[in-house]
């Protein structure tokens, strides 16, 4: 099997009343699309999919503590979809897109791509502390620690092509029912007047045949 390119026009709506864009102590984010792929830039395949994402801060000490948590649904809704757009997460900017179920930007301690489907939905729910404060040359500077809890499924499976693969995908036509795939970590994070975040996230997977743990270390909250 080989890839190919895609072209991709996007319509959507996005709702925000968040206090910060880097850590929200309160407010939402919620935003819709549906994303139209035609055949003629896309090689041959067409097709449309619909993607959902919720998110929503609460303050749990003022200054100090705070909630949030992030729910996201994806799924094709016409067409047929080649195999290589499976990974594909969509978001409004500034990330785009990312890369699949698993890893820093989804579910951490979960194997990157590891849970891939045509419908899918995950989720994020995190507790983020603001441990220390203080000044340093006349910038504001902050330490939080963070504690998280991860999971996706997928929810409509891809129709897998006429090939031979024993070590790899044949499993997954043994009729294995999918469950919810589970991770769970904390993290450290430095913030420098509250809008740049330097952070360090450590996750396990609560299922080894997801992976076993992960360290990410990324600029800014997960969500």
């Amino acid at each position: 099997m080989h890839g190919g390119h895609t072209g991709v026009l996007k319509m959507g709506i996005k709702y925000d009343t968040r206090d910060n864009e880097a850590n929200p102590m309160k407010g939402l984010w919620t935003e819709a699309q549906v994303l139209v792929i035609p055949g003629f830039i896309s090689e041959g395949y067409s097709y449309t999919r619909f993607a959902f994402t919720h998110r929503q801060y609460f303050t749990l000490l003022p200054g100090r503590i705070n909630f949030g948590y992030r729910l996201s649904y994806q799924a094709k809704m016409t067409g047929k979809m080649p195999f290589y757009m499976l990974p594909l997460v969509f978001n409004s900017a500034p990330q785009l897109t990312l890369s699949g179920l698993g890893g820093a930007r989804t579910m951490r301690g979960v194997l990157r791509n590891r849970v891939v489907g045509e419908d899918f939905v995950y989720g994020n729910a995190e507790v983020r502390w603001k441990l220390f404060r203080t000044i340093i040359f006349n910038q504001n500077f902050y330490v939080a620690l963070s504690g998280f809890a991860d999971a996706g499924m997928v929810t409509g499976k891809y129709k897998l092509p006429e090939i031979t693969d024993p070590e790899g995908i044949a499993w997954l036509e043994k009729g294995d029912k999918e469950t919810l795939h589970v991770t769970y970590g904390g993290g450290i994070h430095f913030a420098l007047n509250d809008n740049f975040v330097l952070s360090l996230d450590y996750g396990w997977a609560a299922d080894p045949r997801d992976g076993t743990r992960g360290t990410y270390l990324g600029m800014s909250y997960l969500f």
